[in-house]
């Protein structure tokens, strides 16, 4: 194929794609100003409904829900499974509404529930400049943790993924920011950065919850999972105060963030054990969010 073809074929298909992009951000821009003009708590509550309205319609996530129910609760019946999506989408609106207003989010803080002992070992760690990494999964309301940590001055860097979607992505990354930086994005010059603040006694948030290439297979769920297997060698290496915490979702629609017992740096294998053990558990207490 001569060089301008293939020059042209580029550029249309890069058109195409950027094309497609924006029209899939039309209905996402349309719902963000809309609920806008709502105070925060009924922009959340708002975002909430709204999703568990649209997202069960969307085949791809429906379809990908449903087989992971299917797995874990083979005895579930359709019914049930199908109340269940529209439950859990509602909580993913909640949680991303969250996230888009993260700035205000943060100001909302006092709907934040916690237990000050918890973050004893967090403060004596910060003084004596010992690494932190703190370890979460994409369960109730994520931001709420780094919210109470920001409150205590333990501002806490990020790992993100770039989102495909070129238009979504500043409004991704700007809402990740509010909630604490620096933001490291996830890749090769993404973990350096992190490893370097983590050497100097810095503060990490990390979800433990994502797809990863690599790995070894945990039991998660009374299946196997594929699971990373970085978070535990790194704190290990760099002995670092490894502690899971969640934002948990209460009935009077309040946040309650729990940090648990730091985990042991016994073993690689017993830490990246341990870590699932804990998100497992709070899956079966609150699965729907």
């Amino acid at each position: 194929i001569p060089q301008h073809l293939m020059c042209a074929i580029f550029w249309c298909r890069l058109i195409i794609e950027m094309v497609r992009h924006f029209f899939e951000i039309i209905p996402f821009y349309f719902i963000i100003m809309a609920l806008k003009i709502l105070p925060f708590e009924s922009r959340v509550y708002w975002g909430g409904q709204v999703c568990s309205l649209i997202l069960p319609l969307v085949r791809n996530f429906y379809e990908r829900v449903d087989k992971n129910l299917k797995l874990i609760y083979p005895n579930w019946s359709h019914q049930k499974r199908k109340e269940f999506i529209k439950e859990n989408s509602k909580m993913i609106g909640k949680s991303f509404i969250e996230l888009m207003f993260n700035k205000e989010f943060q100001r909302h803080s006092h709907k934040i529930e916690y237990n000050k002992k918890e973050l004893t070992p967090l403060i004596a760690a910060k003084k004596i400049n010992q690494p932190i990494i703190i370890i979460s999964g994409h369960i109730g309301s994520w931001e709420a943790v780094r919210a109470v940590l920001k409150n205590y001055g333990l501002t806490s860097a990020a790992l993100y993924q770039r989102n495909r979607n070129v238009f979504y992505e500043s409004l991704h990354l700007r809402a990740i920011k509010e909630g604490g930086e620096p933001i490291f994005e996830v890749g090769r010059s993404g973990t350096r950065k992190m490893i370097t603040l983590i050497k100097s006694g810095g503060v990490v948030a990390l979800m433990i919850d994502q797809a990863v290439k690599g790995g070894q297979y945990f039991k998660f769920l009374g299946v196997p999972a594929k699971t990373s297997t970085s978070i535990a060698e790194i704190s290990m290496k760099y002995g670092a105060l490894l502690i899971p915490a969640y934002g948990i979702r209460t009935d009077n629609s309040d946040i309650k963030v729990t940090f648990d017992k730091p985990i042991e740096l016994k073993s690689v294998g017993h830490i990246t054990k341990e870590m699932n053990l804990s998100l497992e558990k709070r899956i079966k207490e609150t699965p729907t969010q």
